[in-house]
Formats: C-alpha cells, structure tokens, sequence
C-alpha cells in the first residue's frame, strides 16, 4: 500500500513544508519518508514524548547530519554527558554571564552602527542588518569578534548548507567541510588565548571542557545561533510592516512586542527539526517504528498542531496556551534563547526607531524558503 511519505520529495518540503505536514498531522502524523530515510513525527504530543524518553529515543544518532558537519556536540548526545556540557556552556548565554551586560551595554550600538551604513532609500533588511546583528551578537559574547561580522556569517552558512544535507549533497558536504576547518582553526586559536576574561569560550575552558568539546560545540552555537535571531528580525519586521492591525497595537502598547516575538517564532518556527534514532522496536502513535530507525520531531508542525494551539496559523498577542517549541523541548532545548530573544527585540526596536516611516520597497516581495532552515531570502525595505 502506498503512503503519503512515498510522494514526499526534499525539494517540496524545502519549498514549502506547510501543507505536507498539516496532511500528515491529519492523516499519517508518524510518516515513513523514504527520501529522507527516515520517519517525520508531526504532532506536539509525540514529539513531547520522544524527548521525555531518550531512552527510546537517543540523540545519538547514526548517522548524524549534525556529527558530520560540526563534530560531537551537546545535541548529539544524551544525559548525563549532555548535562555536563549544557552545565559548562549555558551560563555564558543567562542575563547573568557574559550575555547580560552584553544586551545592556553594546547590543543597541552595534544595530546603530550597522543602521549607520544602510542606504534609507532601499537597503535588504536581510543582508545588510539582521544577518549581521545576528552574527555579531554572537561573535561578541563568544570573544570571536575580532574575526568580523561578515565571517561569522560565512561560516554559519557553510555549516548550515551541510547540516541540512538530507540528499547527501557532495557540493554541500565539500562547503560545510571548508566551514568547519576553518571555524576550527579560529576557535582553537581563541582557546589558546583564553584568560579571566568574560568571554564565552574562556568561560568554557575555565569550566573543564576539552579543546574538542569547545570546537564542536561552539560550531553548533554559531550554526543555530545566527540563523534563528537572523530569521526572527526579519520576520518581525515584516509581520509589522504588512500587518497594519498588529502594527498599532504595538504602537498602543510597546510591551506586546515581547508576545509577537513569541508568536512569529511559533508559527515560522526558523529551525525546523530534532532527529533522534529508536533504540528498541518500538510503537509511536500507533506505528510500528523499528531499532536504528531515524525518527524526526518537526518542530515547524508540532507549533501548528491543531490539536494543541487554537487557530494555529493565527498570530494572537493575547495567546495563553504556553511555550512554543522553536527552540525545541525538554533537555536539548536551545541554551541560548534568551540571547536570541534580545536580538531580536533589540534589532526590531532600533530599526524602527531609526526608520519610523520603514516601508516593504514597491514591488518587494518576500521568499520563504527551506526546510531544516527556513527564513526569508531577502526583504527589500524603505524608509522614503
């Protein structure tokens, strides 16, 4: 019997997963995909469960996109070796370490610097702002800021090309490969450098992690890090600027950005999947899903599961149905989100304040594109 997992194809789910994934919530929400060789898990519940049980789910996965084009990281392992990194790394990004005084003392500057150098007739939101706060934000709290803006985001564009290599490409095996050394060489010359300074990654060698773990791990802050606040400024922005009705209620109450924030992440959710590998022979929501298998939690559908949010696709600023999961469930939830959530607010505020009459360009249109990392392409903007 054929299965709606047969007529899945990469290139669909890259150009819009959508309305795949509403039919596998609908139809077949544990879903063979032979493209991708493995299952898609589309409803919130089952995905809760699988990262409430790694027992039967591991993160340690073989193979691993992840492994291959970072190296073994925090997300690629479970408990307890997952929560002695998580406890090493993870106080850096807390208001109270290094990412605190960061957001309060220099992230507002450098979205003034880089508004400085766009042209207010038309500039690309994406490329010429958001991108590069983004990058920058990081590379400051990191101690790698020294290496430029602009690089941080090559390198997270050629590990992200390698990450989401679900067709084993060998062009972007070959990219992300480049990225990775070279991503290599700066941080372990960042490493030998390490002092009482405070600095993510002094921060990471005082707290006992191995030359390997910082390397590794480090490549996955900057490969998520930059990609998800990147995608919510933009995406933001663009809400505000076609959204008239949600733009004045912003306008009426400058608190509720903090709830737009949230729920444009839920329903662009930017990074898309968890992969984890079934330990035992196991069921999922009735499905039979065997020992090895690669089983794929879609965060991007489980935060327009209709069986867990009313009105799914709607943004509502006075939603009360609890956390989203675009920066995933349960351990292996995303350390640097609160870092992530300041750029983003900060970067929406500072531009509009700068171009209160910030417009989308005539003619501009706005390409919403991947699957693993999904953001706009580019968002063409003026303030004439």
């Amino acid at each position: 019997m054929r299965r709606l997992g047969d007529d899945i194809t990469l290139a669909d789910l890259e150009f819009d997963p959508d309305p795949i994934m509403a039919r596998l919530r609908a139809e077949e929400p544990v879903c063979w995909v032979p493209a991708l060789e493995m299952w898609l898990v589309a409803r919130w519940d089952d995905v809760a469960f699988m990262e409430a049980n790694p027992e039967l789910f591991s993160a340690a996965t073989e193979p691993s996109l992840l492994a291959r084009a970072l190296g073994p990281n925090m997300l690629t392992c479970d408990p307890p070796g997952h929560t002695r990194l998580q406890q090493i790394m993870q106080p850096p990004f807390q208001p109270g370490g290094r990412s605190g005084p960061f957001v309060s003392n220099e992230l507002a500057r450098i979205a003034d610097e880089l508004l400085d150098r766009v042209d207010p007739t038309g500039f690309d939101l994406m490329a010429d702002y958001a991108q590069l706060l983004s990058a920058g934000a990081l590379a400051t709290v990191l101690g790698l800021d020294h290496h430029g803006y602009e690089q941080m985001w090559t390198w997270c564009r050629g590990l992200c090309a390698d990450i989401a290599n679900f067709g084993n490409d060998p062009e972007l095996t070959k990219t992300g490969e480049i990225a990775k050394a070279s991503l290599g060489e700066a941080i372990a010359q960042r490493i030998a450098h390490a002092g009482a300074d405070d600095a993510a990654i002094s921060s990471f060698v005082r707290g006992g992690a191995t030359p390997d773990e910082i390397v590794n791990n480090v490549r996955l802050m900057i490969s998520g890090g930059i990609n998800e606040p990147r995608d919510g400024i933009g995406l933001v922005v663009h809400v505000l600027l076609t959204r008239p009705d949600l733009r004045a209620e912003i306008d009426a109450s400058p608190a509720k950005l903090r709830r737009l924030i949230e729920e444009v992440f839920r329903v662009y959710t930017p990074v898309g999947t968890v992969t984890r590998q079934a330990t035992q022979d196991l069921e999922l929501a009735g499905v039979s899903i065997r020992r090895g298998d690669l089983v794929s939690g879609v965060l991007r559908s489980i935060n327009l599961d209709e069986t867990h949010w009313s009105d799914p696709t709607e943004i509502d600023l006075d939603r009360r149905e609890g956390s989203h999961a675009a920066f995933a469930l349960g351990a292996h939830r995303c350390l640097g989100e609160w870092l992530g959530r300041q750029e983003v607010r900060v970067g929406v505020e500072r531009v509009l304040e700068r171009f209160p009459a910030l417009r989308m360009a005539d003619g501009a249109e706005v390409e919403i594109r991947g699957f693993e990392f999904r953001g706009p392409h580019a968002i063409h903007v003026t303030s004439q």
